[in-house]
């Protein structure tokens, strides 16, 4: 408040209207060519962009979690620290090896790896990149050479492994129960059946062939 008093006191007001100044032109006059050379200057406008696939195979819960997850926007220990919050402890409580960001949590921590080692054998696709991100895990999806609905169900499934890591990390620092992997993969299982089930034209399938993957779509 001090500062911003002090800021206004050294403006001096003058006589007539206020306008609106455009401090990225030469003349302060707004136009959308000023705009588009802004940001031009900011923005690799040759770079490919990511778009982010919404699945409506999976609750809007999941998907928006998933997609903030990628921006670093849900509540881990990083991301609290950052908005400013006094977070003592930022390891991750699972293996202790780093720092807890989303992008540790969902694919670089221990238990982690090891859900999505049982999630790729379950779909029988290889082993998503651990050492990449977020992105890069669902763009693998995108290029796996399956059909349109195959991939759909696996971009599914790979939704529904977020989600539940992150209920698991939930349960260890609310709770302090300790995850298991197994029964992790069961939760993931059942969820994207149930989403699969009852959001696609695909309800004629069995949760056996589901639970066995041994599924046609």
């Amino acid at each position: 408040m001090e500062d911003l008093k002090g800021h206004l006191q050294c403006q001096t007001p003058t006589q007539g209207s206020d306008i609106w100044y455009w401090n990225n032109s030469k003349n302060h006059e707004f136009s959308v060519k000023c705009v588009k050379a802004s940001l031009g200057q900011q923005l690799d406008l040759n770079s490919s962009t990511y778009e982010f696939g919404w699945n409506n195979w999976v609750s809007n819960k999941c998907i928006m979690f998933v997609w903030r997850a990628i921006e670093e926007k849900i509540a881990s220990a990083t991301a609290l620290r950052n908005r400013g919050l006094n977070v003592q402890e930022i390891v991750c409580k699972t293996c202790g090896a780093d720092e807890e960001s989303a992008e540790h949590i969902l694919l670089k921590c221990n238990f982690a790896k090891r859900t999505w080692e049982m999630v790729t054998s379950w779909l029988k696709i290889p082993m998503v990149n651990v050492n990449g991100s977020l992105k890069d895990i669902l763009m693998e999806i995108n290029e796996i050479q399956r059909s349109r609905s195959m991939r759909k169900a696996i971009h599914a499934v790979a939704i529904q492994t977020m989600w539940h890591l992150w209920k698991t990390r939930n349960e260890r620092v609310f709770k302090g129960r300790q995850g298991k992997v197994q029964i992790v993969m069961e939760e993931i299982k059942e969820t994207s059946y149930q989403g699969v089930k009852q959001r696609s034209k695909h309800d004629s399938i069995s949760r056996q062939e589901w639970w066995d993957f041994n599924v046609i779509l």
